[in-house]
């Protein structure tokens, strides 16, 4: 005979009650597990077919659950910023270093930056070319930095890192994906790996404090070799305390260049912003080379005088016509990052004119010009401004072309300074606010021997570097 569904579900109830009596289960927790599993029965399919149950599309859930997941790591964050750590040597500080630090500071919330002194410097590298004041200089300069530790060791050892932990309440380590080695060959960051708190982002290929020495060490002997050929002339150049010959010796040739992209202009730029109408423009240019202390006092200076700071970086034709035929030092995209990394420059013209012209101060609404102290012109600069005082600097390098350069205006400020808006700047008395590219140049050729052996060493480690890299035996980081 045919069961009615009141007799059949009588019987599953007889059922279950005799498995309960069998399995001593009290009612309560049967009770308990019925209700559990429906109501994971009732939400798997409410999941599974939102367009059924709800009338929404299937992963509106997941949407809007990883929007709430996104909400509380906001709200965690804005109770308790994260803060990451990065250390180095920042000697000759250029747009790698910079990348570095914009990468590190995408790792969390805070960045604070740890300078190696330099005794430390001498005893895992070899000679810094900058001393410790100039190099806090520019690195607390830059706009992704908030805050700094002095005097940090090279290596982060347990007592240190537990320093950083407590102390200045880090939560990671940054460090490039390249490997950073002590004197012993082992792992200088082996400590927070093990930790599980260190994080690791891409280097930036194809620039490097060795590449930059290397490349002054090749001007300043091509210099020498061209005043060796001219009568009478004198070197503008100490000696090296090593050797008083200049070997016709060029660099080693590089295998890698840094290409510069929109993507990394975009990055250094932060999206690029302009000024107000209420803004006071203000506008530096010059040559920028080998970003240092003497151009953030500079930088600054010019900041006090408006509200807006916009830098015209000259491009290297005009460079060259007035620090040397071997100069810039570096290109003009590399001088134009070095720039837009400065917490005090808002807005950097890539290429900018030699001669400030009424165009130029219409288009960009200046308000003052700026360039550096005896801002007559002095065709004799070596430095980061149109103008200034010193003896000519030496050519550039011996890759570059021999075609005489054009000569240089006259006086490249002299519809600035006919309108009455042009501003002489005398250098700063701050650490480092005397230092010019020139200067830095001669520090590398008066202890010739003694970078040469640096950069030998160095350059067989990248070299080592790009080899295992290129073999695929280096894994590389995501850039941020």
């Amino acid at each position: 005979a045919m069961t009615t569904p009141r007799q059949r579900l009588d019987d599953a109830v007889k059922i279950i009650n005799t498995f309960l009596k069998e399995k001593d289960i009290p009612p309560s927790t049967a009770i308990a597990a019925a209700v559990a599993g429906v109501t994971t029965l009732v939400g798997a399919s409410v999941y599974l077919y939102p367009e059924t149950f709800l009338g929404i599309r299937r992963g509106s859930f997941s949407m809007g659950i990883a929007g709430m997941l996104q909400r509380h790591a906001a709200r965690r964050r804005a109770r308790k910023p994260i803060r990451v750590y990065m250390d180095g040597c920042f000697d000759l500080t250029h747009f790698g270093h910079a990348n570095a630090l914009r990468q590190a500071k995408a790792c969390g919330d805070v960045l604070v930056v740890g300078l190696v002194p330099d005794a430390e410097i001498r005893r895992c590298k070899g000679p810094p070319v900058l001393n410790d004041a100039e190099r806090l200089a520019v690195v607390e300069s830059c706009k992704w930095v908030d805050e700094m530790i002095l005097d940090v060791p090279y290596d982060i050892n347990e007592q240190f890192m537990n320093e950083l932990w407590h102390k200045h309440k880090i939560d990671y380590i940054v460090h490039g994906d390249d490997p950073c080695l002590l004197p012993d060959g082992s792992d200088a960051y082996a400590a927070p790996k093990r930790e599980g708190r260190f994080k690791t982002i891409k280097r930036t290929e194809g620039v490097s404090t060795t590449d930059i020495v290397g490349r002054m060490l090749s001007a300043s002997k091509a210099a020498e070799n061209d005043l060796a050929k001219t009568p009478g002339s004198k070197s503008p150049f100490k000696k090296s305390k090593k050797s008083a010959v200049v070997e016709d010796v060029a660099e080693p040739a590089k295998k890698e260049h840094f290409c510069t992209t929109s993507r990394r202009v975009l990055q250094f730029s932060e999206g690029g912003k302009k000024p107000s109408d209420e803004d006071v423009v203000v506008y530096v240019h010059g040559a920028f080379d080998t970003f240092h202390a003497g151009h953030v006092d500079l930088l600054k200076s010019a900041r006090a005088l408006g509200t807006f700071v916009i830098v015209g970086v000259h491009d290297d034709a005009a460079v060259s016509s007035y620090a040397g035929a071997h100069y810039p030092i570096l290109n003009v995209n590399e001088r134009s990052l070095g720039v837009m990394a400065c917490r005090h420059a808002d807005e950097v013209i890539i290429g900018a004119p030699e001669v400030v012209t009424r165009d130029l101060l219409a288009t960009f609404n200046v308000a003052f010009v700026v360039a550096e102290d005896s801002a007559a012109r002095s065709p004799n600069v070596g430095d980061g401004s149109a103008s200034g005082a010193g003896t000519k600097s030496p050519p550039r390098s011996p890759t570059k072309s021999k075609a005489p350069a054009p000569a240089p205006p006259a006086d490249p400020n002299a519809v600035p300074r006919a309108l009455g808006i042009f501003r002489e700047i005398k250098r700063g008395d701050g650490p480092g606010a005397d230092i010019s590219t020139k200067e830095i140049v001669s520090r590398i050729v008066e202890n010739r021997a003694a970078f040469e052996e640096r950069n030998k060493r160095k350059g067989a480690s990248e070299a080592k570097y790009y080899e295992l890299k290129n073999a695929g035996e280096i894994e590389s980081a995501t850039e941020e």
